[in-house]
């Protein structure tokens, strides 16, 4: 499971697994009881590996700033929630992003982080941030080896020829303005 497949859905508590696409929405399932709900296309739906924390130089991705959590605390919850005093909330994220943007991260944003940080642990959830070994190789991972590929040779040939033959379709209108046209350069 990754962060990219987990979803914070506007309006509802709790954190979301992507499962399919349905005809008027996608089909999700909830991370603490494992029900599978539908969320409408209108409803506003999050990736959890698209957001990120303000700092005073740059943006933190969500997974690093968890990746951290999680080593800090030892692979352990926090012990901040959603009751705890504001100066809690303040303490725990300077622990952990102490360049944080003090102005633009709001203790509601403290409480979902710390949130979210528990339900993930509480599902399972060792490894925050994606693996990057394939993509520092040089190599796309969707691509065949290249041993794999099929010869491009031929395939050109085959596509003029196959052209040639094909007649174009047209209204009647059309096909006798053709035809005349053919007939005077055949002249």
């Amino acid at each position: 499971m990754e962060l990219k497949e987990i979803l914070a859905v506007s309006g509802t508590p709790g954190l979301y697994r992507y499962v399919a696409q349905g005809k008027g929405g996608i089909i999700v399932e909830s991370l603490a009881d494992g029900r599978r709900t539908m969320v409408g296309g209108t409803t506003k739906v999050s990736a959890l590996g698209d957001i990120a924390i303000f700092t005073t130089s740059s943006e933190v991705p969500l997974g690093d700033l968890f990746q951290t959590i999680y080593d800090r605390q030892g692979g352990q919850s926090v012990a901040v929630t959603s009751k705890s005093n504001p100066d809690e909330l303040r303490t725990f994220i300077s622990s952990v992003l102490p360049d944080y943007d003090t102005e633009r991260v709001h203790q509601s944003d403290i409480k979902k982080i710390a949130q979210w940080y528990n339900l993930l642990i509480a599902a399972g959830m060792t490894r925050f941030t994606a693996d990057e070994a394939p993509a520092e190789s040089g190599e796309p991972t969707t691509e065949a080896p290249k041993s794999a590929k099929t010869p491009k040779t031929g395939t050109k040939a085959a596509t003029k020829s196959s052209a040639t033959q094909r007649t174009p379709k047209v209204s009647g209108a059309k096909t006798a303005s053709v035809k005349n046209t053919t007939a005077r350069k055949a002249q």
